[in-house]
């Protein structure tokens, strides 16, 4: 049996650790339980504490960071090569949304509804990318055009009177 303050701390340090080894499953059960059910206010809790400690974090993470350079670096490579797809994914998800305000669910039912179709010009999408056609003032997409299509609506500047203008002057010179 342990004698002094020490050993009684050493020993009890390691019959945590054998009970946390034993218990590992019943352990994170209650631990997922326990945040779902205070997911507020753990949420609140971390935004203060970290908006308290904003210094010491950010002079923590440099620190480590300086520590583990080597490591993250690594690492960061291996999973951008591991998960090409993914992180193409991704970005394209972000870009959608942030040029476009859509997703690429919303992108593909564009597509199903024109018949993966141009909707101008009807040439279909199946060797070529569809352009994503959007009123510039408005941000409104308006449908999926091929790329002649689109550059040409935006030669004219989405400008109704020029395309008349233009189409009259077609129509006179055949």
């Amino acid at each position: 049996m342990p004698q002094s303050k020490e050993q009684i701390a050493a020993y009890e340090k390691e019959y945590k650790k054998e009970y946390r080894e034993k218990n590992k499953e019943p352990i994170a059960a209650y631990n997922k339980e326990y945040n779902e059910k205070n997911k507020e206010r753990l949420a609140a809790y971390n935004k203060e504490y970290r908006e308290k400690n904003k210094e010491r974090l950010a002079s923590w993470s440099k620190e480590y960071y300086e520590k583990n350079k080597e490591r993250i670096i690594t690492y960061a490579k291996e999973y951008r090569e591991e998960n090409k797809e993914e992180i193409a994914i991704k970005k394209e998800e972000q870009r959608l949304k942030s040029k476009y305000g859509i997703t690429s669910k919303e992108k593909n039912v564009l597509l199903q509804k024109q018949n993966n179709k141009c909707k101008i010009c009807l040439v279909e999408f199946s060797n070529i990318t569809p352009n994503i056609d959007h009123c510039h003032i408005t941000n409104k997409v308006r449908g999926l055009l091929c790329l002649a299509c689109n550059t040409g609506l935006g030669q004219f500047k989405d400008n109704i009177k020029l395309l008349t203008k233009a189409i009259n002057y077609l129509q006179e010179n055949k």
